[in-house]
């Protein structure tokens, strides 16, 4: 497996030698035109390496000749657009399936499986509420990283009948601090379906790993909440921005690019019965 229109030689954020240009970091843009474009890949230590051919964008890669490309969407007759596509392209035989058990598992991108077997990796950042460069930088390094990861798990496993089925590793079970942790029942919320009411196991989120492990690695039991991580840059600031959810607790700011990127602010603020899942009252 490789990314498309290059070697795969290494995996993880490989960056040049020489310092980045920074110093425009903290520009809040609520649109992006190519020279922005052009300011976050090189920022990230990238080099941009044409435009697109149709559309407003440009194509970058890393050192090792990774590529991918930054499209302006929502532009209507300018150059300025309020939304940005930051894209990869793997190459390979890959199929509907394959695209669903990716987006399980990596919410803050969407796959896609295309026609001619390759998957399209894309994320989408929405401008007009206003982002800075340095966050957009952080979302192309995030989808580059998360391109990488999925590359050195597939390696060699084309033919696997479960494309990265989600295991115990990758999900962070907790402690066994709750009231009924060792019952032989699990108690997390976020393997309960529906009936996302407050209570007990609200409480248990991330506090009955013992039970919720072993019924899960049985088969038994289905993450039906994944809060996702802290990779944010609104992330641990004691509010709750991942705009799945809803409830008192959630931040006036709350954007879709902090999905599945607030980890502990909501945890903490769902335990406590503050917000609600999606599609909960």
């Amino acid at each position: 497996m490789r990314l498309f229109a290059a070697s795969m030689i290494a995996l993880g954020l490989s960056l040049s030698a020489h310092a980045q240009d920074t110093s425009r970091d903290n520009e809040l843009v609520t649109s992006m035109n190519t020279v922005d474009m052009r300011y976050v890949i090189e920022s990230a230590g990238f080099e941009v390496t044409q435009a697109l051919s149709t559309g407003i964008g440009l194509v970058g890669s890393d050192r090792n000749g990774i590529v991918f490309a930054l499209e302006g969407r929502a532009c209507g007759d300018t150059p300025n657009c309020v939304g940005l596509d930051i894209s990869f392209t793997l190459e390979g035989g890959y199929s509907g399936k394959d695209a669903n058990e990716i987006n399980k598992r990596w919410r803050a991108i969407k796959a896609t499986a295309l026609e001619d077997g390759n998957m399209f990796l894309s994320r989408y950042l929405i401008l007009d509420h206003g982002q800075t460069l340095k966050n957009v930088r952080f979302n192309l390094q995030n989808t580059y990283a998360i391109a990488g990861r999925l590359l050195s798990e597939i390696e060699g496993r084309e033919d696997a009948d479960d494309f990265l089925p989600l295991t115990s590793e990758d999900i962070d079970w907790g402690d066994d601090s709750g009231a009924y942790a060792n019952d032989g029942a699990c108690d997390d919320a976020r393997f309960q379906e529906e009936e996302d009411v407050f209570g007990y196991k609200r409480n248990h989120v991330l506090r009955d790993a013992t039970d919720c492990r072993s019924a899960f690695d049985s088969g038994a039991l289905t993450l039906f909440l994944d809060f996702g991580d802290n990779s944010s840059a609104n992330a641990n600031n004691g509010v709750c921005e991942d705009a799945r959810f809803s409830g008192s607790g959630m931040s006036d700011n709350a954007s879709e690019n902090d999905i599945e990127g607030d980890a502990d602010d909501c945890i903490s603020a769902y335990q406590v019965g503050l917000i609600s899942r999606p599609g909960s009252s």
